[in-house]
């Protein structure tokens, strides 16, 4: 498969600059060093530095997949090496542990973040598996999970334990459909049924570990040292387990509770165990879950995580603008997830969230250059505001203390071509209209496809559809939840498909060149949230075909709350020659409040006067300094 246009250009951007970029900044922080225990004085190695790395890595194997760079291979190849050489004999393999407690390993599920490494090691070297059959990488890391297999189950002498951070469960599955090995997902599968089982594991292990460790009298600390701990530990109440989803056993779970990106690793799992198992029940409870965040727990861009304490879900509707955390690694786990249910069940449904997190919030995530990345991501900014909460102040950061999100980004730009194409038994679907092309083979002969497409800046795409065989093929056209009034075109003659789940339906024998053209309406367009999201009453949200806008104080004025939108207002569509160019921009004639004197309260209402509003995409604020951005705007209700 190939891309071109506009995700060619952030898939080229992702290879040249982004990966070269997050792994100077690993090497700068020593994460690369720690592997031969090489840190300098004051550095100090910290427990899940190896999991950056996978993904890191990861993202360089599935580009490589597509394109060969002996250089960038190398490179690669030499960060492994330094990993796979911590390996113990009994094939344990962690080199934080291996140089700093090795008396230590596995013995604090819950927060000492062994497994989740794991999970992503087995995860980049399943990648790299696919490049190279015979594969040092993943034969490392398969005798790793052997032993993990040795250390955690069911039978007498086994520790009944699975991770505090999920992930290994979805690598697992991930590499069993590969290798068709049962032992993944024979291990899989006891990590998602033993958790959440009584007596709990968590709670046995927190026994067992204060039996040999010397408690802390926090109140001989600091003031400021006693607040971090207590606001830390809030989310990790030593018998309250849903902050990692241990609350109950996990096809019982109906909502998602707790860290953000724990949970949808986890579904993620759960949803891959179930299809794999064929088990209805179990998706049922996965399908129960997704509806439960996408319909009262998600923002409008696709994030999802709204507390800032505890990087979690809190309660329906609680979708805070200003203090949202949307975290970027929960949007892209949102995506796994999603992708998962796709495999069971057609619907549009889905695509159209992947859609949405895809154009704006992991496209937000990185600046236009391709050097700075976002860990939350705000649906308002107001930097002073910021500062004072001790939050990220609206600026893309090249690095994170945490770095979880920008190889994470990395990896999933890696791999945008799994969300575009779907071959299903009953046939292929289109589920994103990204400029491509891609192979298919059938029971007799092949398919080939080619997407030239417009987005994210325009409508139409068309679909070249070649096959040699003289048997029909069907082929699903996704319907965007956005357009309403969408038409499809047959070699240049409309066509009238039949539609279900959100799809066009188009069975023929194709021949060398058959077109297909579908255009979708990218007219500007008013979104608003169920009147239960407290922070969005008389707001509205602008989107233009899958994109969501923003005001920023860069185009407009500070204070950006004082500006309103007129019930059905017109925009006019603009490029303007900047950092930014090729965006398409958004202006309208609104209105801005404003008191008469200067007075911070009055009796009398505001004066509203005539004011231009200039909107940018979403996914393109702060790329010009520091500023106010805003999306949930006014609206002139009288």
């Amino acid at each position: 498969m190939s891309t071109s246009s506009y995700w060619e250009e952030r898939f080229k951007l992702n290879k040249s600059v982004s990966i070269p970029t997050v792994m100077k900044t690993f090497e700068d922080t020593g994460r690369v060093r720690a592997l031969t225990n090489e840190l300098e004085d004051g550095e100090k190695q910290h427990i899940f530095w190896e999991s950056d790395l996978a993904k890191w890595s990861e993202a360089v194997f599935l580009h490589l997949q597509k394109e060969e760079d002996p250089e960038l291979m190398q490179f690669a190849n030499s960060v492994i090496e330094k990993i796979i050489n911590n390996q113990e004999r009994d094939g344990y393999l962690n080199s934080y542990f291996r140089f700093y407690e090795p008396e230590n390993k596995f013995t604090n599920l819950k927060v000492r973040h062994e497994l989740y490494c794991a999970g992503h090691l087995l995860e980049s070297a399943l990648e790299h598996l696919k490049i190279n059959p015979n594969s040092k990488f993943f034969a490392a890391i398969e005798k790793y999970i052997d032993h993990i297999a040795k250390v955690f189950g069911t039978e007498e002498g086994q520790k009944r334990g699975y991770p505090g951070h999920q992930e290994i469960e979805l690598a697992l599955l991930k590499t069993y459909e590969y290798t068709k090995k049962d032992k993944f997902l024979k291990l899989a599968g006891y990590f998602l049924e033993e958790r959440g089982k009584q007596p709990h594991y968590f709670e046995l292990e927190d026994q067992e570990r204060a039996a040999k460790e010397k408690s802390i009298d926090y109140s001989e600390f600091p003031s400021e040292v006693r607040d971090f701990v207590s606001q830390h530990m809030s989310g990790l109440k030593r018998n309250d387990h849903t902050y990692c989803q241990a609350h109950q056993p996990v096809y019982q779970q109906r909502t998602a509770e707790g860290h953000s990106v724990r949970a949808l690793y986890m579904f993620t799992a759960m949803a891959d165990y179930a299809r794999l198992t064929n088990d209805l029940d179990k998706i049922k409870a996965c399908k129960t879950i997704w509806e439960n965040i996408t319909n009262r727990r998600m923002y409008i861009h696709g994030g999802v995580g709204s507390a800032h304490i505890g990087e979690r879900f809190s309660f329906d509707y609680d979708l805070p603008n200003d203090m949202a955390y949307a975290e970027t690694c929960a949007s892209i786990a949102l995506i796994f997830f999603t992708e998962r249910l796709m495999r069971i069940e057609r619907s549009s449904e889905y695509a159209d969230i992947i859609e949405r997190a895809l154009y704006n919030v992991i496209l937000a995530s990185t600046s236009v250059d391709g050097k700075a990345f976002f860990y939350d991501n705000y649906l308002e900014c107001i930097p002073e505001f910021l500062k004072y909460q001790h939050r990220r102040h609206g600026i893309r950061d090249k690095y994170h203390t945490c770095s979880c999100c920008p190889p994470n980004v990395l990896r999933i730009i890696a791999d945008i071509e799994r969300y575009i194409f779907a071959q299903a038994e009953d046939g292929i679907e289109i589920n994103q209209y990204i400029t491509s092309n891609k192979e298919f083979a059938l029971n007799e002969g092949h398919c080939s496809i080619t997407i030239d497409s417009e987005m994210p800046w325009g409508g139409r795409n068309l679909i070249t559809v070649s096959s040699n065989t003289e048997l029909p093929i069907k082929i699903f056209f996704r319907i965007p939840g956005w357009d309403r009034s969408v038409n499809i075109l047959l070699n240049g003659d409309p066509i009238h498909p039949n539609r279900k789940d959100g799809y066009f339906e188009v069975e023929r024998v194709w021949g060398k060149s058959d077109q297909i053209e579908i255009h979708f309406n990218f007219s500007p367009y008013l979104v608003r949230a169920n009147p239960k999201v407290r922070y969005n009453a008389n707001r509205v949200a602008v989107f233009r075909g899958p994109l969501l806008y923003c005001l920023e104080s860069t185009d407009n004025s500070e204070h950006l709350n004082q500006y309103l939108l007129r019930q059905d207002p017109e925009f006019t569509e603009s490029y303007e020659d900047d950092i930014l160019a090729g965006a398409v921009y958004l202006k309208s004639t609104g209105l801005k409040s404003e008191f008469t004197e200067d007075t911070l309260y009055s009796v009398d209402k505001p004066e509203k006067i005539p004011a231009d509003l200039i909107l940018i995409p979403y996914f393109l604020w702060s790329n010009r300094g520091e500023c106010e951005m805003l999306t949930w705007i006014l609206e002139d209700v009288n």
